[in-house]
């Protein structure tokens, strides 16, 4: 018997000219080949998306804190109501901490109330409240604690509101619509919640983006261009249909062919879309699948496991 080595068949024209592993699925079938009944109604979705953490109650972030810290914390709600101190508190030792007035001011009223009642040192006093500083819960500029602006129900009703938005940015219409507000008083609640650390804000663009604080940044990018309702619109359309032309999709959802030009380039200067052509020649526009649900395993808006489902 023979014991020459079999030869690999050759991948065939069609496999190398839509290999990628980003866009395409291992058995490079093409998208419009999928049933429409499985692109139109699929019946449960790929990947479930984390659920990004809901805001727990206020007295619940003090297990973050030791017993010394929390009772400074107790005794800074009051001090720090009389002045706002203007730098950040960088000091190695006490000896040092008159350069900052109100909380020397804490310092001493600490001393006063637990040194001697719970035995606490002047070290360890001037260890936990610079450790207070260090953790956010208390903030230069900040006559208030984190505690209060955890039991603030405006100031929670925001944090609730950007957690359920993210990138929401401060013309939007939902922030008058849902929070009753306009878009000075947001703008000041939120530089607020940003000194404090609890949430963060990402320029994108002209526009300042407000996230929750725990929100990784890396797809940032990705979900301020999802909040125009054009763009899941016109990838939706590729997905179906991978040699639609711009035309076509401008009739479809109404809309004038340029401004569709515009977003895909944007579309593809983002990676999610990239051009190239069929076997037979024709020019094909592919979805970055991977980088699809790693969005959904991430913001649930939009949802794109419909799509999805049929791969």
């Amino acid at each position: 018997m023979s014991l020459e080595k079999r030869r690999k068949p050759k991948k065939t024209k069609k496999e190398k000219m839509l290999q990628d592993s980003s866009f395409r699925r291992d058995d490079f079938t093409l998208l419009q080949e999928i049933p429409k009944k499985i692109i139109e109604k699929p019946k449960e979705a790929v990947e479930k998306p984390k659920e990004i953490k809901e805001i727990p109650e206020a007295s619940s972030f003090l297990d973050e804190l030791t017993e010394i810290e929390k009772d400074v914390l107790e005794i800074a709600k009051n001090i720090l109501k009389l002045k706002r101190y203007d730098s950040e508190f960088e000091i190695d030792s006490e000896t040092q901490i008159q350069k900052y007035p109100i909380i020397e001011k804490l310092y001493a009223k600490c001393i006063a109330k637990l040194a001697y009642k719970k035995g606490y040192s002047k070290n360890e006093i001037f260890l936990g409240i610079r450790n207070l500083e260090g953790k956010n819960w208390i903030v230069t500029n900040e006559r208030r604690t984190k505690l209060e602006i955890l039991s603030n129900k405006k100031l929670v009703k925001i944090l609730d509101f950007i957690r359920e938005n993210p990138g929401i940015h401060a013309r939007d219409e939902k922030i008058k619509n849902e929070l009753n507000i306009t878009r000075t008083p947001f703008l000041k609640h939120v530089m607020t919640l940003e000194r404090f650390k609890l949430i963060r804000s990402q320029k994108i663009g002209k526009s300042l983006h407000y996230f929750m604080v725990d929100v990784p940044d890396e797809l940032d990018k990705f979900r301020v261009i999802f909040l125009n309702p054009l763009i899941p619109k016109i990838i939706e359309e590729f997905f179906k249909d991978e040699t639609v032309s711009i035309s076509k999709i401008a009739e479809i959802i109404d809309i004038y062919s340029g401004t569709i030009q515009y977003h895909l380039k944007k579309l593809k200067e983002l990676n999610l879309i990239k051009d190239t052509k069929n076997q037979s020649g024709k020019k094909i526009h592919l979805i970055n699948i991977k980088l699809l649900k790693e969005y959904n395993t991430l913001f649930k808006e939009p949802d794109f496991t419909r799509l999805l489902q049929g791969l």
